[in-house]
């Protein structure tokens, strides 16, 4: 096991993972940060915590869509991912 602290939105987050996970971990917390700051910049977002469950929302949403287009090919499942983004983003701008 490997020992590895992830910073999320100004936050260290001790993990225990395995050595092969390491790239993905490190990479899964870049991506994370980066749509944080990007709902920030967009929505003009003060508070960490919405932004943080805005990202979870829009991290759970394509995964729950990339499971249920199992069967179908990169192509769709981009389609996909790309309709639930704008959709996300009309709403947010509702705010």
């Amino acid at each position: 096991m490997l020992k590895v602290k992830i910073n999320i939105a100004g936050r260290q987050y001790p993990l225990s993972i395995n050595a092969e996970e390491e790239e993905a971990v490190r990479n899964a917390g870049k991506e994370i940060n980066k749509l944080i700051q990007e709902f920030e910049d967009r929505y003009a977002v003060t508070d960490k915590q919405d932004a943080i469950s805005m990202v979870a929302l829009q991290m759970a949403s394509k995964y729950n869509l990339m499971k249920q287009a199992g069967s179908g090919n990169d192509a769709e499942m981009n389609e996909k991912l790309t309709q639930l983004t704008e959709f996300i983003d009309k709403e947010l701008d509702k705010i």
